[in-house]
């Protein structure tokens, strides 16, 4: 074997370190910025932080916004409130904690204190919709030991405590599924109210074991089950549908979730969309002027490694924020531009839209424009949305023109909404209906857009 050295010449890309903290500054959120921001200060003295200024104005509205909110009405996305579009945040309201609110009443509860312990642990074994996930057999598993008790002895301790449990508001609290939730609060209510026992009857037996035949509209059957008239079946299954099926869904789940647009869109004087900065989160970083002057008094590298090192992470990193924010602010622009008209009249209008042409438009690549779509808002009259929201893959009409996925959702969503509802449409009278006004959209994509909306097939829609 000979061994001998060669020169080869070749082409490869390494990462930077510096290149690799902008990739990651990019694709991460406001908030996370900030705390990254916050973090970077702590450990450079070169740096001085200050927090984003929350009680910077971006301006009020100019005239035409009423106008251009009230055509949204129809086809703008729905929202889960209706603050005004150009509110800084969106948070969680406040409220106590479920785990918080059933502790006080195992508090006032009249039993001894190991077994109140026992009602403590398996409300912490509560989700977040107030269900009991695991079986009481593997919770008995978990803590016999601990107890130093047997497993069956355990499992008899764990059911009295549940049943106490149980008796606490909200009604349904530690259920295991949404037949014994409903059961429970049927249950309750038959303890008070004597006059409509019968209904209250057929209720408790349609929640326990016919759920899916009510999900179904099987009225014929349930009438053959109970020999009951429609009218009967009818009243009980409404009176189920008034119950909570998530007895937790109101309790703060102990997550407070803020979103913070990174920029704004306004009418300008021409009527066009144009996109703002939201200079409110934006979180101050400069470089200490201090160590700076002493820096520069004292130019001998040798005797200051450190420091210039820190001073170079320092100068990189606020590049890098500066290079992050006209990004973001040049893909907003550009996504701006090409959906103008779904700005002023909704989904319907929204135009096809890819990666690849944003990325083309600023001359980016597609990899960097993923990046800042993800985590990134913009707030505009009917709310706040994330940058990837106004992508959408592109469909066909007969005249040749390109229409977005979105805009042909809202169009099955509406003629939906304009069915009659003794009659409801089917996915092959939409995908006809659809086809009458030159949209070429197979059933089978009907049926997928149906889905993603959320909403039931046509024999589930009978009213």
């Amino acid at each position: 074997m000979k061994i001998a050295l060669k020169t080869q010449f070749g082409q490869h890309l390494a990462l930077t370190p510096q290149l690799q903290r902008s990739i990651q500054l990019l694709q991460i959120s406001s908030a996370e910025l900030e705390e990254e921001v916050a973090k970077a200060a702590e450990e450079n003295p070169m740096l001085e932080y200050s927090p984003p200024d929350q009680s910077k104005d971006d301006g009020e509205p100019n005239e035409k916004m009423e106008m251009i909110q009230a055509n949204w009405a129809s086809s703008a996305p729905s929202r889960d409130d209706d603050e005004d579009w150009d509110t800084r945040h969106e948070q969680q309201a406040q409220v106590k904690s479920l785990l918080n609110y059933l502790e006080e009443q195992i508090q006032s509860l009249r039993i001894d204190p190991p077994a109140k312990g026992l009602v403590v642990y398996l409300a912490g074994c509560l989700d977040e919709r107030g269900y009991l996930p695991e079986s009481l057999e593997d919770l008995a598993t978990e803590i016999h030991s601990e107890l130093k008790i047997t497993k069956a002895s355990a499992l008899t301790q764990l059911k009295t405590a549940l049943t106490e449990l149980q008796k606490l508001d909200p009604a349904g609290i530690g259920a295991h599924s949404l037949a014994e939730c409903l059961c429970l609060q049927i249950q309750r209510q038959m303890q008070f109210d004597t006059e409509h026992s019968d209904k209250l009857q057929l209720a408790l037996n349609l929640a326990q074991n016919h759920l899916s035949k009510i999900a179904q509209k099987d009225w014929s059957k349930l009438r053959q089950i109970f020999k009951q008239s429609e009218a009967n079946i009818m009243e009980a299954v409404a009176h189920i549908r008034t119950l909570q099926h998530n007895p937790g869904e109101h309790f703060d789940t102990n997550v407070e979730q803020w979103i913070s647009p990174d920029v704004f869109i306004k009418l300008n004087a021409k009527g066009k969309w144009v996109v703002h900065s939201n200079q409110a989160i934006k979180p101050r970083l400069t470089l200490n002027q201090e160590y700076s002057r002493i820096l520069k008094e004292n130019n001998a590298k040798k005797n200051n490694l450190a420091l210039h090192q820190k001073m170079l992470e320092a100068r990189w990193l606020i590049k890098n924020i500066e290079q992050r924010e006209e990004t973001i602010l040049k893909v907003a622009e550009a996504i701006v531009e090409r959906q103008q008209n779904f700005f002023h009249q909704g989904n319907i209008a929204m135009k096809p839209l890819v990666l690849r042409e944003i990325a083309a438009a600023i001359g980016m690549h597609e990899s960097t424009i993923s990046r800042v779509t993800n985590n990134k808002y913009l707030a505009c009259p009917a709310g706040i949305f994330e940058f990837k929201y106004f992508f959408s893959a592109q469909l066909s009409s007969e005249k040749g023109q390109a229409v977005s996925a979105t805009a042909v959702q809202s169009l099955i969503k509406q003629i939906i909404l304009d069915e009659t509802p003794k009659k409801p449409i089917s996915d092959n009278q939409i995908t006809n209906l659809l086809a009458s006004q030159g949209f070429v959209v197979a059933r089978r994509t009907v049926a997928k857009y149906r889905e993603l909306l959320r909403i039931p097939p046509a024999h589930l829609r009978k009213n």
